[in-house]
């Protein structure tokens, strides 16, 4: 699917020039990942693989003509393209939507065998977003702008309209509603049955998803404005302009707001205090960071556009780094039990495992 990838980058490219004036900057969840704390999966052009946490390899299943990987699709089909994180049932499914430019099927699927359980069709633009299940009920932000909800047997239940554009942004949930951003600048609060709750005008879009902490909402606008909003009511407490645009996911450990921001092809990473907006330290980068940061006990791990993992500890001093040779990195990392996993882009492989002290354990290859 090389060709949609080109078309995707284009349009991310357009995107950034039309609406934050920084540049032409990457996409920011893209390939995806999800894990059942056995394997992670990754989402990733033509196949979602399914790969073994614990040493990298991938996982098969039997055929008539000897074991074959267990990726959805088992076969290659030349329509099909995954870009978002896959969503993990309760039951085990797992659900994501084709990104490409004619196939526009939303999909649940048995990861272990790779076959289809339920499918959701008639829509005419991709899936660029990751779903969320919340209790027993999916919920898939689409490219015709809508919300759709679905039971577990693939039903659909209710559609919202959200917005007018494509949603690029995963919806997420503090248990009892559900939260959207998009590109229209709005966000919204809706009920698991698809009722507004509540809403809020943002002063431009949003790519990365809202991130929510002791009953406030964390989310960082295309402009570079990173705002702080009551769950309660939406009502705004403070927001903060950061230099560049904001592409990723906001991360917190209850006490700051890590993110990072692009400018062009620079970039900068801040920590924010949570409580009032302020700048606790920020940090200078060579490269783009369009990508969520990840938050352990004791340190912060963010990726730069040029291939470059960064861990710095809680007041900003660097505690190690990584760079994977000619790589692109628009993937937040991602913590799967003691490993940190990154997914680059335009590398030899497709996913490489890290220890939490930045030593490489194991890399995937498509093969």
């Amino acid at each position: 699917m090389k060709f949609n990838r080109v078309f995707f980058f284009v349009l991310v490219a357009t995107l950034a020039l039309l609406l934050t004036g920084c540049g032409a900057a990457p996409a920011t969840n893209w390939p995806g990942l999800a894990t059942d704390g056995t394997h992670v999966f990754l989402a990733d052009g033509q196949y979602v693989y399914n790969i073994l946490l614990s040493d990298g390899s991938e996982v098969t299943v039997p055929s008539a003509d000897g074991p074959v990987p267990a990726r959805f699709p088992l076969k290659a089909e030349g329509t099909k393209s995954f870009s978002a994180a896959p969503a993990l049932t309760g039951d085990g499914q797992l659900v994501i939507g084709s990104s490409a430019q004619s196939e526009h099927t939303l999909y649940s699927f048995d990861p272990a065998t790779g076959a289809v359980k339920w499918t959701f069709l008639g829509l005419k633009s991709p899936w660029l977003a990751g779903a969320l299940v919340l209790n027993d009920a999916v919920y898939a932000p689409a490219g015709d702008g809508k919300l759709y909800a679905f039971d577990l047997k693939g039903q659909k239940l209710w559609e919202f309209a959200a917005s007018e554009h494509s949603l690029w942004t995963s919806p997420i949930t503090d248990g009892k509603l559900i939260y959207l951003a998009t590109l229209g600048h709005e966000l919204y609060a809706i009920s698991p049955a698809g009722k507004l709750v509540w809403d809020f005008k943002l002063d431009n879009g949003v790519i990365g998803a809202p991130v929510i902490a002791d009953g406030t909402l964390y989310v960082g606008t295309l402009s570079g404005n990173l705002y702080a909003l009551s769950l309660a009511d939406g009502s705004q407490k403070w927001v903060k302009k950061l230099d560049g645009g904001i592409w990723g996911t906001p991360s917190t450990d209850g006490v700051n707001i890590y993110v990072g921001t692009v400018q062009g092809t620079i970039g900068k990473f801040y920590a924010i205090s949570a409580s009032d907006g302020q700048v606790v330290w920020s940090k200078d980068e060579e490269g783009s960071i369009a990508a969520g940061a990840l938050v352990t006990a004791d340190q912060v791990i963010y990726v730069t556009e040029k291939g470059r993992i960064q861990s710095l500890d809680k007041s900003g001093a660097p505690k190690w780094q990584a760079t994977i040779e000619n790589a692109k990195l628009y993937t937040p990392p991602f913590l799967a039990g003691d490993v940190i996993l990154i997914a680059p882009m335009n590398a030899k492989f497709l996913l490489a495992a890290y220890d939490l002290n930045g030593a490489q354990k194991w890399t995937f290859t498509a093969k």
